[in-house]
């Protein structure tokens, strides 16, 4: 499905970002909510690899209720192809903890956080699609007083990627 320039700040923001590269490739941004923390064996041939981010995000559920979050989880899959790189990105939701019975949610996240983001997947994108030698771009989230995270409520933590879980890593 072809998006339409301006209606997807993630997109938009993500070809912007991607067109500042000195190697003229041409990257694309798509979502994909079937994305799955592990790569097959097959994916792995074809030269994909995997970054997870972690951000702030809003909730609005149709109850009225809304929350804010530290426990945003995006994940990344990427590649690059002879002079075209692909990245797909699930960006993980949650469940209402006032009317328990809502569809998960996704979250609003702002520019600056949106970039944030970018700026963990590019510096990966950087070092293994180019073989540049960058810094990791560490999470460094100033303190927010959230509510307590409900790990019951929380898509990542059910597959066991939510960041504030012992076993992940990337």
């Amino acid at each position: 499905m072809a998006r339409i320039p301006g209606k997807n700040p993630w997109i938009d923001l993500f070809s912007k970002r991607m067109e500042n590269l000195e190697y003229g490739d041409r990257w694309n941004l798509n979502f994909n909510y079937h994305l799955k923390p592990d790569l097959e064996p097959g994916q792995r041939q074809e030269g994909w690899k995997i970054c997870k981010a972690w951000s702030f995000g809003r909730f609005y559920c149709h109850c009225s209720h809304s929350w804010t979050s530290a426990h945003v989880v995006l994940l990344f899959q990427y590649r690059r192809k002879k002079n075209r790189g692909l990245v797909l990105l699930r960006i993980f939701r949650q469940g209402c903890r006032n009317c328990r019975n809502s569809p998960e949610l996704k979250p609003q996240v702002t520019h600056d956080q949106i970039q944030k983001a970018f700026d963990r997947l590019i510096s990966k994108i950087l070092k293994n699609c180019y073989g540049e030698m960058v810094d990791d771009v560490e999470r460094n989230l100033p303190y927010r007083k959230t509510q307590p995270h409900e790990r019951s409520l929380c898509e990542a933590c059910k597959i066991g990627i939510c960041f504030n879980q012992d076993n992940v890593g990337d």
